[in-house]
């Protein structure tokens, strides 16, 4: 007789958190979370998923938990390695300066005692923590902390009205950027705190530059854009107050001759002035839109749904949604209109998906257009797909686009999955983005 090995849900566990698949990672967490009896695993899995689910303070305290205890027994570089680095990302990501500067001591205090590494790595290992330090003294200046007031603590707080858009489906609406009032779009597609197409605006709000500091942006399929940074001392949103905003602020000149730079400047300027980006959105909490009333506004209660379908990796929102009965991930970008469907997840799926015979041509350049970085994409246009969100299921006419093939993939979605953008929001009545719980839902029409 042959008798089955019992299942160690703690290596499984672990094998999981290397895939980086973190709704997998969290069902299968939720699932046998009673079964686990691996300290190291139990707070890696806090570690790493903290970071994905916008909660960033348990993250950092599992990171430090697995360096204080090491129970795996690492040596020191190995736990450097895997921990202090990604750990010491994290701290520069959420401005969590004091923290970085702790981390790094701790490390260099370590090292200072550990003979079973050669001195001259030792020597080196310390000559890095001691420059992440004087780092960390520095970032202040540039990228100062954010800090969140809440004015109130009423169920709700404010009502924003929305400015209807002219041209696609983007969220607008006017915050006061240092007490000017500014069109502002709610972008979950930008990894900046904000940032201002027209240097004109950022010296209207007396935003202070940091001229020391330009940052060339190279994507293959954005070219480059040459950029300042510098600090916006106050944002009124509602009845949030926020102090300390690092925006990115524009310094390209347009060519008159380019007719793509003429067009993408026209287009920018006629829309908004600044853009709200997601290391912002992410930490406001309960974010309801109601698109019959037109109004943004902010709740402090959640309902309760359990189905967990956003996380945040690199400051860039993606969703899990359900598409031919099928997991399909997409980064949601509410700064963008495009949906899309990539190649391998339509052949997975092509039996339940419908495409038009004829092959339709795009332009698929973004950020510094020119003709120099001019791209296109050449895709079927998929007539009409259900998708289903939390238990809704919306259906898109004439909305999404499959990919012709791999090398017309839209490079911005989601390995294996697309791109939803804020074409979704015409077919919603209500959309609410949890921050705290990290779930996104929809009442539709």
């Amino acid at each position: 007789m042959i008798f089955a090995q019992p299942i160690n849900h703690s290596q499984e566990l672990a094998d999981l958190i290397s895939t980086k698949k973190w709704f997998e990672i969290e069902n299968y967490y939720q699932q046998y979370k009673d079964s686990l009896d691996s300290e190291f695993v139990l707070l890696w899995y806090l570690a790493e998923t903290g970071n994905a689910f916008n909660r960033s303070d348990e993250a950092i305290k599992a990171y430090e938990k697995l360096i204080d205890n090491n129970p795996l027994d690492m040596d020191i570089l190995t736990l450097i390695s895997l921990f202090g680095q990604p750990l010491l990302q994290l701290c520069a990501n959420v401005h969590e300066y004091a923290k970085g500067e702790e981390i790094c001591q701790k490390f260099i205090t370590i090292l200072e005692r550990d003979t079973a590494i050669d001195t001259d790595t030792r020597l080196s290992v310390i000559e890095g923590f001691t420059e992440a330090i004087e780092s960390f003294k520095l970032f202040p200046k540039t990228y100062p902390k954010l800090l969140k007031i809440t004015k109130n603590e009423a169920d709700n707080i404010g009502e924003i009205k929305l400015i209807l858009p002219t041209l696609r489906n983007d969220i607008l609406f006017k915050a006061k950027w240092n007490g000017i009032g500014l069109r502002t779009i709610f972008d979950t597609g930008s990894a900046a705190e904000a940032y201002i197409y027209n240097r004109a605006i950022a010296e209207k709000i007396g935003v202070k530059l940091n001229t020391a500091d330009t940052i060339i942006t190279n994507e293959s399929y954005r070219g480059s854009i040459r950029m300042l940074t510098g600090v916006i001392d106050n944002l009124e949103l509602g009845d949030f107050n926020i102090k300390n905003v690092t925006v990115f602020v524009s310094i390209e000149t347009i060519d008159s001759t380019d007719s793509f730079q003429v067009r993408c400047d026209s287009l920018v300027n006629s829309m908004f002035d600044i853009v709200l980006g997601i290391p912002i959105i992410k930490q406001l909490g309960v974010i309801e839109f109601d698109f019959i009333k037109n109004t943004m506004s902010f709740s402090q209660k959640t309902k309760n749904i359990n189905k967990r379908n956003l996380y945040i990796e690199n400051n860039l929102l993606f969703m899990n949604v359900q598409v031919c009965n099928a997991d399909f991930l997409n980064h949601f970008d509410t700064g963008n209109s495009d949906m899309s469907i990539n190649t391998d997840f339509y052949e997975n799926h092509k039996q339940c998906i419908s495409i038009a015979s004829q092959i339709t041509r795009e332009f698929a350049g973004l950020g510094a257009c020119s003709e120099a970085n001019v791209k296109y994409r050449e895709m079927y246009n998929c007539p009409q797909i259900e998708i289903e969100i939390n238990d809704q299921i919306i259906t898109i006419i004439n909305g999404f686009d499959v990919a012709k093939d791999k090398e017309n993939d839209n490079v911005q979605g989601a390995d294996g999955g697309g791109f939803i953008g804020n074409t979704i929001f015409k077919y919603c009545k209500k959309a609410t983005f949890d921050f705290d719980n990290m779930v996104f839902y929809v009442e539709k029409w």
